[in-house]
């Protein structure tokens, strides 16, 4: 795979081509710039029960699954097999950014969703527990909140509905505690809420 940064390029100092490319990858990292300080990353922890079924060699009971719901609704009750259940820590991760001084952070409903213990580092290092204001798993979104003695680095939310379909976007994250991951795109529709 070959991977070029327009300031990479030698082009004639006229090319007009080229010098919006420039002026475009220039106009992109001062947007990371800026807004890396207010992301953060999110550490997870929840208690969830699950089967212990396994089989003789100590893996999981491959007809586990006819306890599933899902297959219950086409297949029934006639082949549930009772199992015992057992509470686990479940671990996970993802992220999210400071959207007020005061610490209000906006992540995913599914980051945090169902926490037990939230853990968030900041880009300067710093880690504080969070507790959960609110989430909507519909829409996917969930607010926590850090308890800092100063002020925080902020990004303000924008209006989706000026937002236009063609847009540029820039999204910057911490998975898996990368920090700073960057991906560019376009806003490719709006409201698909069906």
């Amino acid at each position: 795979m070959l991977a070029l940064s327009a300031n990479q390029l030698e082009a004639k100092p006229l090319d007009p081509d080229i010098a919006l490319l420039d002026r475009t990858a220039k106009a992109f990292a001062k947007v990371v710039q800026k807004a890396r300080p207010a992301v953060v990353f999110i550490r997870v922890e929840k208690t969830v029960e699950k089967s212990t079924a396994q089989g003789p060699f100590n893996y999981m009971d491959p007809f586990d699954f006819f306890n599933d719901p899902f297959f219950q609704r086409f297949f029934g009750p006639r082949f549930h097999r009772p199992q015992p259940k057992r509470k686990f820590k479940e671990r996970g991760q993802g992220s999210g950014f400071i959207v007020d001084k005061k610490g209000y952070i906006l992540t995913n409903n599914h980051v945090v969703g169902g926490a037990d213990l939230i853990e968030v580092r900041l880009f300067d290092g710093r880690e504080f527990k969070a507790k959960i204001i609110g989430t909507d798993p519909q829409s996917d979104v969930a607010v926590i909140k850090i308890d800092a003695d100063d002020d925080l680095p902020v990004l303000p939310l924008g209006d989706s509905d000026k937002l236009q379909v063609g847009e540029w976007v820039i999204a910057v994250g911490n998975p898996f505690g990368l920090s700073e991951s960057v991906t560019v795109g376009v806003v490719s529709a709006k409201g698909r809420n069906r």
